[in-house]
């Protein structure tokens, strides 16, 4: 059902636009030494930006497939 594949694009890739958001994430702001402020400032305007885009991709490939 195309309904449970979206939840999952969704669930899945919702989680990585806060660096907090999965456990990679969490590695990265050891390592590296990033804050969350900065990730927020920076990084989570583009990994919205991918993630909606990503919806409204999905979204026209199954309105083309009816």
């Amino acid at each position: 059902n195309h309904f449970w594949h979206f939840l999952a694009y969704t669930a899945g890739t919702g989680g990585s636009i806060l660096i907090i958001g999965s456990a990679a994430g969490v590695a990265v702001m050891g390592i590296e030494k990033i804050s969350f402020t900065w990730y927020l400032k920076n990084i989570a305007p583009w990994a919205l930006l991918g993630y909606f885009a990503g919806c409204g991709v999905y979204i026209l490939e199954m309105m083309m497939m009816r």
